[in-house]
């Protein structure tokens, strides 16, 4: 009859083969590390290559050298076969780095070489507008890029169209869909365009690093804002753009503006230059005061006639200096009239709606569904309704 081990019996054997085998004690291996994690004065984390991986332990991390995630490194110590769990390990007792990991020699020598072909050039670079009326964001839905970039704007102005385009931001065809929707809104005549996600691991940030989209950044003709994970995340895509923000927020900030604040500064510009040009008129007509009493040594014909010069010289700078304050208080109202125009206090006020559901504003009939709860906002209140049919036009 064949011999039935227990667990113990087994493992036991196991445990004394590997203790026995020469090969498996006081070894050099090399691999990439993965998956790092450190407990305690511990480090855990797999050795891989191209085709297997091993789980190996490293105590009193902190007499060795710490490596990274994506690091290739030298291991030397011995497998090691936990009898009570029948789990093998390899145990480090040194580790050895011998250069970055594949990923991260990869994507330095692409760096490299895009920056020698003057990819990265700041004398390519274009300037962000000031006051941005129309802006383009792509970025996944999904995520709460849409929200910070959005809210950070709509907190300084509701002057700014702010479009948002669905795009994937990991995985392998997620650079091939973001450079697609670039050469299709760069057509569109948007003032800015910014390419967001929030942060994430370096795998996670590679279609950022793709080459394809570098080229398609560079060439675009609008002023593209690269706005890509946290502030201490760099990509290819932050070099290339014309401007990198450290994070979706900082890039609504970028682009944000107090448009009541423009208003005044509109204001105080034109007062400012009202008040120098009548400071200058009354500097001039007194010069010419004085100049004339100089005069009075002159005989009574010289002095009458240079009084009249004087006096016409004035009126005609005053009438010129009042006609170009008119002209500029008539533009000035024309500016404030078209701004008072794009208030949505105004539009509410001559009859137009404001509707919301949960989700947000409404824009489109292609947001509202029947069953939809729905608040309209007029110029004297709110209603609540109830959506009971939806018709599109065809």
């Amino acid at each position: 009859m064949q011999n039935i081990l227990n667990v113990t019996a087994l493992n036991t054997y196991i445990r004394n083969v590997f203790y026995a085998e020469e090969m498996l004690h006081d070894i050099s291996v090399a691999g990439e590390v993965s998956g790092s994690s450190v407990k305690g004065n511990n480090l855990f984390f797999d050795l891989k290559d191209e085709n297997c991986k091993i789980p190996c332990t490293c105590f009193g991390v902190n007499k060795v050298y710490l490596p990274k995630d994506g690091e290739a490194v030298v291991l030397f110590g011995s497998v090691d076969f936990w009898q009570k769990t029948g789990k093998m390990s390899f145990i480090a007792r040194s580790i050895k780095p011998i250069g970055e990991g594949a990923l991260a020699l990869k994507l330095e020598f692409l760096k490299k070489r895009l920056a020698a072909e003057g990819y990265f050039d700041e004398g390519h670079k274009k300037p962000i507008p000031l006051y941005p009326k129309r802006v383009c964001v792509l970025t996944s839905l999904a995520g709460a890029v849409k929200r910070d970039i959005v809210t950070t704007i709509r907190a300084k102005n509701s002057y700014t169209d702010i479009d948002i385009v669905d795009v994937p931001v990991q995985g392998v065809s997620a650079a091939a869909k973001i450079c697609e929707a670039l050469v299709k809104t760069d057509g569109m005549g948007y003032d800015v365009i910014v390419i967001a996600r929030g942060g994430g691991s370096m795998e996670e940030l590679m279609p950022f690093n793709d080459e394809a989209l570098v080229k398609a950044v560079y060439a675009a003709n609008t002023p593209i804002i690269s706005a890509v994970g946290h502030e201490t995340d760099y990509t290819l895509c932050d070099l290339v753009a014309d401007v990198r923000a450290a994070t979706p927020t900082a890039a609504g900030n970028l682009l944000a503006f107090n448009s009541n604040e423009l208003i005044a500064f509109i204001y105080d510009t034109i007062n400012s230059c009202k008040n120098s040009l009548e400071g200058k008129i009354m500097r001039m007509r007194s010069d010419l005061v004085h100049l004339s009493m100089r005069m009075g040594a002159r005989s009574r014909e010289s002095i009458t006639l240079a009084k009249s010069r004087v006096f016409e010289s004035t009126s005609k700078i005053a009438y010129s200096a009042k006609a170009k304050l008119q002209g500029a208080e008539g533009r000035l109202k024309q500016e404030y009239i078209r701004l008072k125009m794009l208030d949505p206090k105004n539009m509410l006020s001559r009859g137009y709606f404001i509707i919301h559901k949960k989700s947000g504003e409404v824009t489109r009939i292609a947001e509202l569904a029947a069953g939809d709860e729905i608040t309209v906002t007029g110029s004297d209140g709110k209603a609540s309704a109830t959506v009971r049919e939806v018709k599109h036009d065809i």
